[in-house]
């Protein structure tokens, strides 16, 4: 009986085939060159050079200056099996690689490995019975990049004939339509579904993540996969944070205000989904407002995109074609700081520059020099039109940054914004969210006492935000979190005092409850008593005893 080493057990067995590569490379200077990357302009589209099977790929890498960029998106990636014209593999490339939304962030998973600076590796198995014909194209309209690639395979005798065919296919809805889940997969045929990425730019405050996770097996009604939560879906438990595992993980997270955004993957190699002719997938998009008790698993307009890996046997006829770019972007409307350069007005004697950042100087930035603590600098921008916005800003910290308060049309948004880090390093500063009319408007920035020193800003972004989701009667969801805020108030003040308060008004009174937990959660006033060592409390649909020390719940 041969020995078993595991995950590495073909390393001890006889080779099955020859091991081939096809790579930007320079040519015909390959061996004392060093410019290994294709350059693609603008709508442009690399074609690898066929690959004849059979055979298997077994290892992709990339980089591109997209990556720089935050722009790993523009770039879309196609493979096409076995002479078809479908492409079985169409998505971005930075979320294919676990990393939408176009910037590089640390993955460390089996499949799939990232690297801060925007190292992309693949290791799914790709299989091809007489050929691989991949591509990649530059959807972004306005700027080319560089892409360095390779991508290994290995050249074989003959695959058994049952053998599955790697698919990978991308969704989006911005935003998530009110109605219905969200769908991640639709798929005809036999095979296993083996991961997904998702990711969620926040239309409003709050938790985007109660949504449970269907998987609909060969045509069920009922899905037979049903989950508890997107979270729990992607490994995690009470919400989301930076991190990253073999299989599962966020490898970017911002938080919970309005147009923050996250990634998540998870990948189902251990445990693949198997369907023998048909397999749907779908999320709910239900989370919640800020207070839970204001409005709990509701249906939120956030904006979701996916992409559903599979194996199945053959090419999969029916698949979701990939939007172009910026049909596919999170329509942020973005404008350049450096567009108002001339228009800029200074209170003070530092005169703004032109400076030049990123890979290579390759990221222009508006810099202003100041070194006077009461100088400020004003800066025009054009809202497109009347609406309600998530206003961000994109700085560069660093080691001489200053820290300045931030203004919008005179009033401040955001306080001491500390513009210096150890290395220089981008960042998102979220400015909040603002009703703007349509025309010009002005972006202040005043330098404060505690530290001068240089400003340098990037890009300033407006998204367009839907019809906030609410719930005007509350019901049981949130009726839960009013008898939550009470029990964690009479908890603590037996703690302090060792008994219970008389009434609700004295946990009011002693700071340790807030007033809003004296009614119910359609605001009408609650009824309590005492009644022996337990607390009583009535609302018009329900009564709820607390008894014991720990009556949180």
């Amino acid at each position: 009986m041969p020995t078993d080493f595991g995950l590495l057990s073909d390393l001890c067995r006889p080779p099955s085939g020859r091991t081939r590569r096809v790579s930007s490379n320079e040519q015909p200077n390959w061996n004392d060159g060093n410019m290994d990357m294709t350059w693609l302009q603008p709508g442009e589209m690399l074609e690898m050079p066929l690959l004849e099977g059979p055979g298997v790929i077994r290892h992709i890498w990339f980089t591109s200056h997209s990556g720089g960029m935050g722009e790993l998106d523009t770039l879309s990636l196609r493979m096409y099996w076995d002479g078809s014209d479908t492409p079985s593999v169409e998505v971005p490339v930075g979320m294919f690689f676990a990393v939408g939304q176009g910037s590089p962030a640390p993955v460390e998973s089996i499949p799939v490995q990232v690297s801060p600076t925007g190292s992309l590796t693949c290791y799914w198995p790709m299989p091809f019975f007489r050929s691989a014909r991949i591509t990649v194209t530059n959807d972004n309209p306005h700027r080319g990049t560089g892409l360095y690639w390779q991508v290994d395979w290995e050249q074989i005798a003959d695959l058994p004939e049952d053998t599955l065919l790697f698919h990978a296919a991308y969704r989006q809805e911005f935003p998530a339509q009110s109605g219905s889940d969200y769908l991640i997969a639709d798929i005809d045929g036999c095979g296993r579904y083996v991961g997904t990425v998702m990711t969620v730019t926040l239309a409003q405050d709050g938790w985007f993540g109660e949504g449970d996770d269907f998987f609909y097996v060969d045509g069920e009604a009922v899905p037979s996969l049903q989950g508890t939560g997107t979270e729990d879906y992607f490994n995690d438990a009470w919400g989301f944070r930076e991190r990253t595992g073999l299989w599962f993980g966020q490898p970017r997270w911002e938080g919970y205000a309005t147009g923050d955004s996250g990634v998540c993957y998870r990948w189902h190699v251990p445990d693949p989904v198997c369907f023998s002719k048909s397999l749907r997938v779908s999320i709910e998009h239900k989370g919640n407002l800020p207070r839970s008790e204001d409005g709990f698993f509701i249906e939120r307009p956030d904006f979701l995109s996916s992409i559903a890996y599979w194996y199945q046997r053959g090419v999969a006829s029916r698949r979701p074609e990939l939007p172009n770019w910026p049909e596919r972007n999170v329509p942020w409307h973005s404008q350049h700081l450096l567009e108002a350069f001339l228009a800029v007005r200074v209170i003070g004697e530092a005169r703004p520059r032109i400076g030049l950042e990123g890979m290579f100087g390759g990221q222009p930035v508006l810099e202003w020099p100041n070194a006077d603590p009461e100088a400020v600098m004003t800066v025009p921008f054009v809202a497109p039109r009347t609406g309600r916005f998530a206003v961000r800003l994109r700085i560069l910290a660093a080691p001489d940054g200053g820290a300045f308060d931030v203004e919008i049309d005179g009033t401040q948004v955001s306080e001491a914004c500390d513009m210096c880090a150890s290395d220089t390093t981008a960042r998102e500063l979220s400015l909040g969210t603002h009703v703007l009319e349509e025309g010009m408007h002005t972006l202040a920035f005043r330098a404060l006492p505690s530290r001068t020193g240089v400003l340098r800003v990037d890009r300033l972004r407006m998204l367009e935000l839907p019809p906030e989701a609410s719930r005007p009667i509350k019901g049981r969801n949130e009726a839960h979190f009013i008898r939550l805020g009470i029990g964690r108030a009479l908890y603590a003040h037996r703690l302090a005092f060792g008994k219970l308060p008389d009434t609700l008004e004295e946990l009011v009174a002693d700071g340790i409850m807030d007033e809003r937990y004296l009614s119910d959660e359609n605001g009408v006033p609650l009824e309590a008593q005492r009644d022996g060592d337990s607390m009583v409390v009535r609302a018009p649909g329900w009564t709820h005893r607390w008894q014991g020390l720990d009556a949180r719940r």
